[in-house]
C-alpha cells in the first residue's frame, strides 16, 4: 500500500512539473506570485519544470526501492531537499535576470 501512495505522489509531481514546464503556470510554486512576476517566465518554468519532475521521479524511485533498502529514504531526503534549494536559486536568479 505504501508503495501505490508514494508512486501516486510521485506522479502527481510530475505531472505538475509538466504543468510548470509546458503550460507556464507558476501557480504550484507556493507563494510566488504573491511577491514577483517573472523576469523571463520560458527560463524559469524550464527549471522549475524539470525540478519537479526530477523530485517526482525520485519520489517513484524510493517508493519502490524502500522495501529492498531502508538506508535509500536517508539518500532520498537528501536529494529532495538539494532539488528544492535549486528551485529557489532558480527563483532568485529569475529575478536578477538571468
Amino acid at each position: 500500500m505504501d508503495t501505490i501512495i508514494g508512486i501516486i505522489i510521485g506522479a502527481l509531481l510530475i505531472w505538475c512539473g509538466y504543468l510548470v514546464w509546458y503550460k507556464k503556470t507558476f501557480f504550484f510554486l507556493a507563494g510566488f506570485q504573491d511577491f514577483s512576476e517573472p523576469v523571463n517566465k520560458v527560463k524559469l518554468a524550464r527549471r522549475a519544470g524539470i525540478l519537479l519532475i526530477l523530485i517526482g521521479i525520485i519520489a517513484v524511485i524510493t517508493s519502490i526501492l524502500v522495501n529492498w533498502f531502508n538506508s535509500v529514504v536517508g539518500v532520498t531526503g537528501i536529494l529532495v531537499l538539494i532539488a528544492v534549494i535549486l528551485i529557489i536559486v532558480s527563483i532568485a536568479a529569475d529575478q536578477m535576470g538571468y
